[in-house]
């Protein structure tokens, strides 16, 4: 199958397999244990804590463990949302559900939510950003790259706003969709928490981690026996840290031609009559949302799995609900006639050819 579904989960690499594979036959020990499997299992996790901290340009004891991308962004939004340095939370209605249903709960513990709604491009003008953010706020979550239309958010340009304007409050970026495949700077950016996740980055899935920024404090929400310095207790899984570890490294080169594959798709595909790019020049390379007039998603999605294709209509993680994508209702985008093809550096040339001559066939069966 051509695979184009990567915004939902990639490929493991082959090299994350055999480092995980070595983890779980070189260091079977639990890292709380104290005998000698375990401490070694406790400098294997501490080294693998390094190598992901290098990688991200962030220092070892600011970098937490999680099951995953929803888990980190729980922990930043439930625990970073503090009623004693204000009441007032401001995010995106574009966000990842593991954002926007955190923020539901805030909502009903008091908190006043604010959601902010892009532009056609997909993208929240700073200025909307700037005037939602006042003296009450105490945290703003933005994701840095949206996982159904690849819109990249100003996430660098917040933290100004927010030294100015509610200087206490903490800035949050889910950045599942951006770690290792646009250039980020977590320091120069200001941001205090960043959410990442293993199997987006071609690594394996129930793992993922959280940046907090040193001098953050964060309320616990995992509790159990203090693991990750208390604050997301539950044993570590060691072969899962091991090969977030091995793929956070090895999406730091290759890649270099995914950006002429998507623009070779998106100049074909656009060719189409009666078809429509879903985002903007500020955009991820790794993502292409395009709506066909005229044919339902489900449809175009069929013939495309028909013939050894795979994509999706959006967000994996808020298929099972009605409604249709709520990123694509708030730019006023055509939500049910939208596909997302999502690459990765294991596209070829010949995939995305294969693709193009594929959506032609379909638009032009299903148009007659």
């Amino acid at each position: 199958m051509i695979y184009l579904d990567n915004s939902a989960t990639t490929l493991t690499a082959p090299e994350v397999v055999r480092e995980m594979v070595d983890c779980m036959t070189y260091y079977p020990g639990n890292p709380s244990s104290r005998h000698r499997l375990g401490a070694e299992a406790a400098k294997h996790l501490e080294d693998c804590r390094k190598r992901l901290a290098k990688t991200m340009g962030v220092q070892p004891d600011e970098v937490y463990f999680t099951s995953g991308g929803t888990e980190s962004d729980n922990i930043a939004v439930l625990g970073g949302a503090n009623i004693k340095k204000g009441k007032r939370v401001v995010t995106t209605a574009v966000e990842h559900p593991a954002v926007l249903e955190c923020m539901k709960r805030l909502g009903e513990q008091g908190f006043e939510v604010v959601y902010l709604n892009p532009g056609k491009d997909g993208v929240v003008p700073l200025e909307t950003f700037r005037e939602a953010i006042n003296a009450e706020t105490c945290l703003v979550s933005v994701m840095a790259v949206n996982n159904e239309t690849g819109a990249i958010m100003p996430v660098d340009k917040i933290k100004p706003i927010l030294q100015k304007a509610a200087p206490r409050a903490l800035l949050h970026t889910d950045a599942v969709q951006a770690f290792g495949h646009i250039p980020l700077n977590f320091a120069r950016w200001g941001v205090d928490m960043v959410s990442i996740s293993g199997h987006k980055i071609h690594g394996p899935r129930g793992i993922g981690a959280l940046y907090v920024r040193k001098g953050v404090t964060l309320k616990e929400t995992v509790y159990g026996g203090g693991q990750e310095r208390g604050l997301r207790s539950g044993t570590e899984n060691l072969p899962a840290i091991a090969g977030l570890a091995m793929a956070a490294e090895l999406m730091k080169s290759g890649g270099e031609h995914v950006p002429a594959l998507k623009a070779r798709l998106m100049e074909e595909v656009l060719k189409i009559p009666g078809t429509v790019h879903n985002g903007g020049e500020n955009e991820s390379p790794y993502i292409l949302n395009i709506s066909f007039e005229g044919i339902r998603s489900e449809v175009m999605l069929n013939a495309l799995n028909s013939a050894g294709i795979g994509v999706s209509s959006g967000s994996a993680c808020a298929s099972a609900k009605s409604g249709g994508s709520h990123v694509l209702k708030a730019m006023g985008a055509m939500a049910d006639n939208s596909v997302r093809f999502s690459l990765s550096r294991y596209n070829t040339e010949a995939e995305i050819e294969a693709t193009v001559a594929a959506v032609k066939e379909a638009a032009e069966k299903w148009r007659r």
